[in-house]
């Protein structure tokens, strides 16, 4: 067995600590322009609207990201949200409602 930069009890562990220290010499991706303009207008939003979360701000950042200049995908019909039931899951639920039927 060869021994790894650190001294762990299981193979995961080891793995793990492994893969961060080459994580860490990656350079920082740059900010797209979403994340710029959420930290343009969540300070000001947040100081208009006291006594309002952060889950409300998002809310209404996102309403106005929708139509701002600096969105690249202004004009354009918003895609679809994929369903997040399994498919294995939603095979289970038809054939309990078939069963059910009988």
């Amino acid at each position: 067995m060869t021994k790894t930069i650190t001294e762990t009890s299981t193979k995961a562990a080891t793995k793990r600590a492994n893969t961060k220290s080459s994580q860490a010499d990656k350079p920082k991706r740059q900010p797209t322009a979403y994340n710029l303009f959420v930290k343009a207008h969540m300070k000001p939003w947040l100081d208009s609207h006291e006594g309002s979360n952060v889950k409300e701000a998002m809310k209404e950042i996102g309403v106005l990201w929708r139509d701002a200049p600096e969105n690249p995908n202004r004009g354009k019909e918003v895609k679809a949200r994929k369903l997040k039931v399994a498919p294995k899951a939603m095979a289970a639920a038809s054939s309990d409602v078939e069963a059910s039927d009988d």
